[in-house]
């Protein structure tokens, strides 16, 4: 509040104090002793009030003090002098109780005003205080959130940490039990095929003379593709064994400064063959020495090359391998035409185990790898994809060389 509170001693007129005197008790008391011609001046507001019929002739006058200060003159017929002197002390009375009667009102005006001012300071301050008790309410409210949050949030991390390394180990077990006798299968496979090759060679050099003989020939013929499928099989046993083991002992990076495009073309010597109707698209472009793991490098651009492979077994087009220095960074991307990624399953494609493949698509563990690979070389790996649109893999890897011109 900004009123100006009113002072109970401040200077009043006359004109000011008549205005609580009765006016019809004043002409009346005024007729009775001077009669009806009277006037009453103000020292500095001039006439304040006048009887009912003006003042002819000789005129007297008598000061009217109120609180030894003269405030202003009553004046009456000279004839009437006589009672012009009672007649202004009983004005003089009535003005002293007006002016004390205000002198009240006002310092009880003064004083409630100040009350009030006070309780609403007192209570802008309480809400002032309330608005800050609750603005700390709901921080501590949304810290403690934040804080469930956290612990949950590592709870999960630790459950899915000791988890996987009981994956881990469980893989590493299988692997080391399974390696061995794959190796033995895979061995005799290719031995029993060259044994079936120098068979087939002393079976053509005999006439067929019975047919017998030339069901012995169609066996000997056919079996080499039986082998084939044997050792195709044994061979997958195989990439899932290096794949489980690569997943249980990730060993440690071995940095050294390279072109990484020679582990990008690395990469793509290891593809194989595409599917009828896709080609491959390389757009390398020049790069300078960049420190990282080769081996880690070639195995993180395969397994993103296999994956678009493996999105693209039903369609036709291009998958594109492309590389840059851009920002600090080392951008490889691979970009596929292919099937796709549902919104829903992107935030678990690097899960290890998850895939979408289906049977022979592989175990889900080749983009692990690769995501843990980019993670040791302070990287990560941005994906964007569209339901039947196809899909982006970028790695970015930081440059920890200098550029070369």
């Amino acid at each position: 509040m900004n009123e100006t509170l009113p002072a109970f001693d401040r200077q009043v007129s006359l004109r000011e104090m008549m205005r609580n005197v009765p006016t019809t008790a004043l002409e009346t008391a005024m007729g009775h002793s001077v009669g009806r011609a009277w006037r009453i001046d103000g020292a500095d507001d001039g006439l304040v009030h006048a009887g009912a019929l003006a003042i002819d002739g000789p005129v007297c006058s008598v000061a009217l003090v109120v609180d030894i200060e003269v405030v202003g003159t009553l004046s009456a017929p000279a004839d009437r002098q006589a009672w012009l002197a009672p007649a202004g002390k009983w004005i003089e009375l009535l003005l002293g109780a007006s002016n004390r009667y205000r002198m009240a009102a006002d310092l009880h005006l003064e004083t409630v005003i100040a009350d009030h001012r006070e309780l609403m300071d007192k209570h802008a301050a309480l809400g002032e205080s309330e608005a800050r008790y609750r603005a700390l309410s709901a921080q501590l409210e949304a810290r403690v959130h934040e804080q469930v949050g956290l612990i949950e949030q590592s709870q999960r991390r630790m459950y899915q940490a000791e988890k996987m390394a009981s994956i881990g180990s469980l893989a590493a077990g299988m692997a080391h039990e399974i390696n061995n006798p794959i190796g033995f299968i895979r061995s005799n496979l290719s031995t029993a095929k060259d044994y079936v090759a120098e068979l087939g060679q002393a079976i053509a050099a005999q006439p067929l003379a019975s047919a017998e003989a030339k069901q012995l020939a169609y066996i000997v013929a056919d079996f080499p593709n039986l082998l084939d499928e044997s050792i195709a099989g044994a061979d997958r046993v195989s990439r899932i064994i290096a794949d489980l083991k690569a997943y249980a002992h990730c060993e440690p990076a071995q940095f050294a400064a390279i072109d990484p495009n020679d582990a990008l073309r690395a990469a793509v010597r290891m593809l194989g063959e595409l599917p009828a109707g896709v080609r491959l698209d390389t757009q390398l472009g020049l790069l300078p020495q960049v420190s990282c793991d080769r081996d880690g490098l070639t195995r993180v651009v395969l397994a993103l090359l296999l994956n678009a492979r493996t999105a693209m077994r039903e369609r036709q087009g291009v998958i594109r391998l492309a590389s840059a220095a851009r920002d600090g960074e080392l951008l490889v991307s691979v970009c596929d035409q292919g099937c796709g990624i549902e919104e829903a399953v992107l935030p678990r494609i690097f899960d290890p185990f998850f895939t979408t493949h289906g049977v022979g698509g592989g175990i889900g563990l080749g983009l692990t790898v690769a995501a843990d690979v980019v993670r040791a070389h302070s990287g990560h790996i941005a994906v964007r994809s569209t339901p039947g649109g196809g899909s982006t893999f970028d790695v970015h890897l930081p440059l920890q060389a200098d550029q070369r011109a």
